[in-house]
């Protein structure tokens, strides 16, 4: 008989499988992520996967944690990094979002926003709400620091601007996404509106 993994080789076990389903959700869609198909694609036994995993949804689940943190972990140091133009800044803040494969792992879980359990959680863990906060507290910042016209409301714009890259990101083929041009187009617009000195919105936006 043969005798059980120690912690250690079933924690290296559960990164290196962790690494094919990427790959094979980022090829194939969540749909194709099965546990033969890890079990494939990693070149070992099915029985191998069901060691480090419990079932595919407890795979899902962590799949989709570890890019919600991977995401996280860089909005968290975008938000602690100081300086920069707010119009930079929020093309920096756009282009993590929308290079990152976290928010659509988990906008393709089964059952949705209706998904219990660690689906649930994975869900709420990468939901928008987080978005929101860190773009309100670094536009209450930079208005706190004179450079945003006192009657911005930060919450307001941070809820429209993480809403709309949520939309982009959720949309999926329903929607088409504007290419990286016309998006910071839109952000400098809206940068430009937010400016202590608007005098030059009309040239920011038509830019």
């Amino acid at each position: 008989m043969t005798p059980p993994r120690p912690p250690a080789d079933l924690d290296a076990l559960r990164e290196g499988l962790l690494e094919h389903a990427r790959r094979i959700v980022a090829r194939d869609g969540v749909a194709g992520l099965t546990m033969r198909a890890l079990a494939t694609e990693a070149g070992s036994a099915v029985g191998l996967s069901y060691k480090a995993f419990a079932s595919r949804d407890d795979l899902l689940a962590q799949l989709a944690g570890r890019a919600i943190d991977e995401l996280s972990a860089q909005l968290d140091e975008w938000a602690a990094t100081p300086g920069g133009r707010v119009e930079d800044r929020l093309r920096e803040f756009a282009e993590l979002v929308l290079s990152s494969d976290a928010p659509s792992i988990v906008a393709q879980l089964p059952g949705g926003t209706g998904a219990e359990g660690p689906l649930r959680e994975a869900f709420d863990r990468g939901s928008a709400r987080e978005w929101d906060r860190l773009l309100a507290d670094f536009l209450a910042e930079r208005r706190a620091a004179g450079e945003l016209a006192p009657d911005v409301d930060p919450e307001a714009y941070a809820f429209l601007i993480a809403g709309a890259l949520h939309n982009l990101i959720a949309s999926g083929g329903a929607w088409r996404r504007p290419d990286r041009a016309v998006i910071e187009r839109h952000l400098a617009a809206v940068a430009g509106h937010l400016a202590a000195d608007r005098s030059a919105v009309g040239d920011t936006a038509r830019g």
